[in-house]
């Protein structure tokens, strides 16, 4: 999927002289259009409902995992990427269970920044060279949260797997939840990275070892 128009994005930072700078950076660019912002992280939810924008840039000091779990419900259509001055593994593994698609350091270059708008918008995940270092550590590694023994998946997720599972397309799985193409491919990408696929086939293939799909 092209970028036909200018990619709408809503600005949820509650670092004041850091936002002054990302809609700067916005500002220059045709490609990228500010529809809302806000430093109180009260207000996210309630803004990103109304502006309806194609990526949240969330700052991840601020409990990003309830705020990126809750705009994903109240506008499933958004991108949300996570800025942060430090990310370490475990960061990264939440807010994959959640929905992130980006992960990007706040002493990043302004083209980082916007590669991951971009990025995020055509639901492919983006890492900036740290988060990068961190999800290598991760693959490598088999890295899991102390708690977790096998990936946990959202409702919606689940959902997904199912119709993978019986050779749905993304586009029939779309018309099936009534979500965009766009996003669908978007929570396919999430539960590769999740479950350490590199396609469809190894989502089926986790999903009939684990218990989650059982042909019938």
């Amino acid at each position: 999927m092209g970028m036909k128009s200018a990619i709408k994005v809503f600005i949820a930072d509650n670092q004041l002289m850091y936002k002054l700078g990302l809609k700067s950076i916005l500002k220059s660019y045709d490609t990228l259009t500010l529809v809302g912002e806000d430093q109180y992280k009260e207000n996210w939810v309630a803004d990103i409902g109304k502006y309806q924008p194609d990526v949240v840039l969330i700052d991840l000091e601020s409990d990003s995992a309830t705020v990126a779990k809750t705009v994903l419900q109240t506008a499933p259509n958004t991108a949300i990427v996570l800025l942060s001055y430090a990310i370490t593994n475990e960061m990264i593994l939440h807010l994959l269970d959640v929905g992130a698609l980006g992960f990007v350091s706040k002493h990043a270059d302004p083209d980082e920044i916007v590669e991951a708008i971009q990025s995020s918008y055509l639901q492919k995940p983006y890492f900036c060279k740290i988060s990068s270092v961190c999800l290598t550590n991760i693959i490598s590694k088999n890295y899991q949260l102390p708690h977790k023994l096998t990936a946990n998946f959202t409702e919606r997720e689940l959902q997904i797997i199912e119709r993978i599972c019986d050779e749905r397309t993304s586009k029939e799985i779309a018309s099936e939840l009534h979500l965009s193409k766009r996003t669908v491919e978007g929570h396919r990408t999430r539960i590769m990275l999740k479950v350490g696929a590199k396609c469809s086939a190894g989502i089926v293939t986790y999903a009939i070892t684990n218990g989650i799909y059982q042909r019938t």
